[in-house]
C-alpha cells in the first residue's frame, strides 16, 4: 500500500487583506518559494508586498485574482 505523504493544501483566507508570507505560501499553492522569488525578479507571479529589506507577503485576495487568472477550460485556451 502506498501512503499519501503529500500534505493537504490549506484554503486561502476568506479575508482578501490577509498577508501570507512567501515562506508560507506552500502551504497554500503548491508552488516553491525559490519559484516565486525567481516569478518576482522576472515581473511574473501573483502580485506581493515588501516590507522592508526581507518580508515578501501576499494579499490573500491577489492571490485568488491570479489563480483566477490562469483557470482554463480546455488546454488549448492554455497556450
Amino acid at each position: 500500500m502506498i501512503e499519501n505523504t503529500t500534505p493537504e493544501l490549506l484554503p486561502l483566507p476568506e479575508d482578501d487583506d490577509t498577508l501570507i508570507r512567501r515562506a508560507d505560501l506552500p502551504r497554500y499553492i503548491p508552488i516553491a518559494a525559490q519559484t516565486l522569488a525567481r516569478w518576482a525578479v522576472e515581473g511574473q507571479g501573483p502580485r506581493f508586498i515588501k516590507v522592508g529589506r526581507r518580508l515578501v507577503a501576499y494579499r490573500a485576495g491577489d492571490l485568488r485574482e491570479w489563480l483566477q487568472s490562469r483557470t482554463r477550460e480546455n488546454t488549448i485556451a492554455a497556450t
